[in-house]
Formats: C-alpha cells, sequence, structure tokens
C-alpha cells in the first residue's frame, strides 16, 4: 500500500481504477491524495469513447477541470513482456518512463507484472481507497470496496483482507 511519501510522485491512473472509483462516486478521492493525476490518450478513449456507465460524467468534469490531465503517448516504441497488456496500460507505462519517480495505479493482472518487471512503482484501487481513509477523506474502507464488487468490479479477497487490516477495520468478506 501507497505511503505518505508517495503524494508528491507523479500519479498515473489506468482505466480500470478510473471507472471503478466513477462508478461509486469516489473519483475525487484521486484529487484528494494527489492533487493532479495522469493518464494518457489511449485511457481517455477506454473510459470516454467505449460506451457510457455511471460515473463517466466524473472523469469527464475532471479532463475539464484539468485535475486529471491527457498526455499523446506513441506506442510504436512499446515491446511488452507479458500477454494480455492492453493499449492503456502499455501508454502508462511508457508515460511513467518519462517521470522515474511515478507511481501507477492499476488493477489488471498482466498489466501489473508487467510494470513490476520493469520496476514501476504500483497499487491498485483498494489500496487508494486504504490511503484515503488513512489520510482522512474516507471513514471506512469496506462499504467503498463492497459496493466496487457489487458493480463487477473484482477486487481479491486476500487484497480486501490486507487492506482492511492495513487500516484497521475487521475484514468481512462479501
Amino acid at each position: 500500500m501507497a505511503g505518505t511519501e508517495e503524494l508528491t510522485r507523479v500519479v498515473i491512473a489506468d482505466a480500470g481504477p478510473l471507472i471503478a472509483l466513477s462508478r461509486v462516486g469516489q473519483l475525487l478521492l484521486l484529487r484528494g491524495l494527489f492533487g493532479t493525476v495522469e493518464i494518457t490518450g489511449q485511457i481517455r478513449a477506454e473510459v470516454l469513447d467505449g460506451g457510457s456507465f455511471p460515473g463517466q460524467d466524473a472523469i469527464a468534469a475532471a479532463l475539464q477541470t484539468r485535475w486529471l490531465r491527457c498526455h499523446a503517448i506513441d506506442l510504436s516504441p512499446w515491446q511488452p513482456r507479458y500477454p494480455g497488456v492492453d493499449e492503456g496500460e502499455a501508454s502508462a507505462m511508457l508515460l511513467a518512463k518519462m517521470h522515474p519517480a511515478s507511481l501507477l495505479i492499476m488493477d489488471d493482472r498482466a498489466g501489473r507484472a508487467e510494470a513490476t518487471a520493469r520496476g514501476f512503482a504500483v497499487i491498485g484501487v483498494a489500496a487508494v481507497v486504504g490511503l484515503a481513509k488513512l489520510q482522512g477523506l474516507i471513514p471506512l474502507v469496506a462499504p467503498i470496496l463492497s459496493e466496487m464488487r457489487a458493480n463487477g468490479y473484482f477486487i481479491g479477497n486476500d487484497v480486501i483482507t490486507a487492506v482492511m487490516a492495513r487500516v484497521g477495520e475487521s475484514a468481512r468478506q462479501d
């Protein structure tokens, strides 16, 4: 889980965590924790151009107010090491390569494996929610993580248990 020293890093979010947070009305946790968050054009297209979902307007508003900032990334130099890494994840890693002290917020298993193998710091959306509690932005993580799961976002039981233990909540599985 992220520590407070990571709050000054360039923070880059993948599509999955953005969608998960916006669907439960918690996208602003990113702003509260990190100030600004970077995404790529590929991630923007994934979250705004691929159909509609509850909370999508919050992502569009974040881009308009520029606390969520979009960068054009050329994927032509990309050579993935792991199968299953999509364009959004690849572009996030290329952006992270430009900012060596960056923090990636990514949940996809293949994307996380690739990012870790390349030496990037990575946290998932559950850790973001846990950090929000530790920083006093929310009172409890359990209801938010439960709602994410109810909306179809996969977060493993072991991850939920670890985050809840870290923030001092008793673990209960849905």
